[in-house]
């Protein structure tokens, strides 16, 4: 279980064994918090231990994870998941390649959870992690649950239990509304070949099969009433998810014969039937207690129970079903896109020193989490705040399918941004407003086709956030972001984003200093340190001596360290703004360090 406060997790699970390299980095989630996403290459550039928020909040640290990791991590998120950012940031930009919204092919949400990393070592060998999450790409403080498990391919044999993952890796393309460029598909279907032939083993203590991965929703079919239920004939159950529904549950339940016991939310179980609720021996959701651990005093983020997993007993052996299906209709219909990992074990017995069983697991620390779950009074203007929900799904869903594009075109200094296309009018009481997330939402303008902002050419984006509205109380908005087709994006907006962040000579000479400081350089210059460099001192770095004994026994060290400066200065050099960023003294410099990189090379 992840509590939540586990946020080193996602950090965790890209940094490299010891002896490898992030190849490439293949994510899915329901909801994308974009500077979640910015801050994932922090994981392998940076030590998370020194406050998150510090490094996000210096540009120049970010640039430097992105330029080495971003390229090789790729998101595919729901096309109605990617959030409004919390704060404007120009670095945003950089993730419009990496982030790829896909549509469910059962009509449903593209819903799951999964990471699959490749690492390849010196000596080329491969090596595969996969995690099956019920955490989303986001900040949010839940209670949530991860099973990670990472193994090299084998050399021809294909693996049963690998099947449908690997399946899955290869079909995730044809989701997208623009597929990727041609050398991200082909990393793609790499990965998908080599996921077929490798046995994921499972945790220590589990039984030596390898992880068998379920996949739900890929086939393209309609939901029907034939729900998933991957085991028969068990005895004692415990079904744990935020979201559940009628049938689903009861399909849980014929599962297992024994003891049943469910853990939801309270919201959700208020709005089941007694009947339903009346198959399950204890009903419980998270204490007040736990819920108070997720209460975070300087920002408003989701919280909440939000691990999905289903154990089931039969005879001494207990199979555990982990991932990011709720326990209902969508989820177990195949309308929503899902992924389960399963794995089993000895279940042991109650007090016992070994096995997996659900006695176990609760005495473990979960059963102090629960308490009996009560009804509620239903809330006044319950219907009201219902019918009112559906019109603004509705208005979400016509501005999903909408025909929307993007215009940017030069003027005069700036350029005009625009949003057009055609989209059908919402109930009368919805509110939709709109804006480039390069903007604060104070500039959103009323959707009244066409749009038009003027903008620098690095604020120029494809990300638009809309903003849906009803005037009820007790409904809260629907907020989104969309990445749609653009025409007119100029091929030098990148540049002029870098010479944005960078701003001058001063600042790029710190920024060189803070790089030949290695990590350490980084992060100090992240808290503040070394910031301002005046003339007189350019020259200098400290305890290394002059810039050109530093940047030589780089270049003979660790070459790899200053291909960074080397794209930094080829993009400025480009322009006559930018070559005011690079001093030309420093370009003799420069010269002499490269001469140390090409005769390098030679050797």
């Amino acid at each position: 279980m992840l509590s939540p406060d586990s946020r080193t997790v996602a950090f965790d699970l890209l940094r490299p064994p010891a002896g490898y390299d992030l190849d490439f980095a293949l994510l899915t989630t329901y909801t994308l918090d974009l500077e979640a996403l910015l801050a994932l290459p922090l994981g392998i550039v940076a030590r998370v231990d020194n406050g998150l928020e510090e490094l996000l909040a210096d540009p120049l640290l970010l640039l430097e994870a992105l330029r080495r990791a971003g390229e090789r991590i790729h998101v595919f998120v729901d096309r109605a998941g990617i959030a409004i950012p919390r704060q404007r940031r120009e670095l945003y930009t950089m993730l419009e390649q990496s982030v790829h919204p896909v549509r469910a092919p059962g009509s449903g949400a593209f819903h799951p959870k999964v990471w699959l990393l490749r690492f390849i070592s010196e000596d080329g060998e491969i090596l595969i992690r996969v995690a099956v999450l019920s955490r989303n790409l986001t900040f949010d403080r839940s209670w949530d649950i991860a099973l990670a498990t990472e193994a090299s391919p084998m050399p021809r044999q294909r693996t049963a239990g690998s099947r449908p993952l690997a399946e899955f890796v290869r079909r995730l393309p044809k989701l997208c509304a623009k597929p990727p460029k041609p050398s991200v598909l082909d990393k793609i279907q790499v990965l998908a070949n080599e996921v077929s032939r490798t046995r994921f083993p499972a945790p220590d203590g589990f039984f030596d099969d390898p992880v068998a991965f379920h996949v739900l929703g890929m086939g393209g079919r309609e939901a029907t009433s034939r729900l998933w239920q991957p085991i028969s004939g068990g005895y004692d159950m415990i079904a744990v998810a935020p979201f559940v529904g009628s049938m689903a549950l009861n399909s849980v339940a014929g599962m297992g014969e024994g003891q049943r016991m469910l853990v939801s939310s309270r919201e959700e179980l208020d709005k089941l039937p007694n009947c339903v609720l009346e198959g399950w021996n204890r009903v419980c959701v998270i204490s007040d207690a736990a819920l108070d651990e997720m209460e975070d005093d300087n920002v408003s983020r989701p919280s909440g129970l939000h691990a999905k997993f289903i154990a089931v007993e039969h005879g001494w052996d207990v199979t555990w079903l982990v991932g990011s299906a709720n326990l209902t209709f969508a989820a177990f219909s195949g309308r929503n896109v899902e992924v389960m990992a399963a794995l089993s074990a000895r279940k042991g017995r109650r007090n016992g020193n070994s096995g997996y069983g659900i006695g176990r697991f609760l005495e473990s620390g979960f059963e102090t989490l629960c308490e009996p779950y009560r009804r509620g009074e239903p809330e006044a203007g319950s219907a009201e705040i219902a019918e009112a929900l559906k019109r603004l799904e509705a208005a979400r869903d016509e501005l999903l399918d909408a025909d929307l594009t993007v215009v940017c075109s030069p003027s005069s200094e700036n350029w005009t941004w625009g949003l057009e296309g055609f989209l059908p009018h919402p109930a009368s009481d919805v509110d939709v407003k709109a804006w480039p997330i390069s903007l604060a939402e104070e500039q959103a303008l009323t959707l009244e086709l066409p749009l038009v902002w003027t903008l620098p050419i690095e604020r120029l984006t494809r990300l638009v956030a809309f903003r849906l509205h009803v005037s009820v109380p007790g409904v809260d908005d629907i907020a989104l972001t969309l990445s749609l087709p653009v025409e007119g994006m100029p091929e030098d907006r990148l540049h002029h984003v870098l010479r944005s962040l960078i701003g001058d000579a001063e600042r790029f000479m710190a920024f060189l200093r803070a790089l030949l400081g290695g990590l350490d350089g980084m992060i100090q210059w992240a808290h503040g340190g070394d910031a301002n460099v005046d003339a007189a001192s350019w020259a200098t770095v400290p305890g290394e001596g002059t810039l050109l004994e530093g940047l030589v026994r780089t270049a003979s060290r660790d070459p790899g360290r200053l291909e960074p400066v080397r794209r930094l200065i080829e993009e400025f050099r480009s322009t006559e703004e930018g070559r005011r960023i690079v001093p030309d003294d420093f370009l003799e410099i420069w010269s002499a360090v490269e001469e140390v990189l090409r005769e390098d090379g030679r050797s």
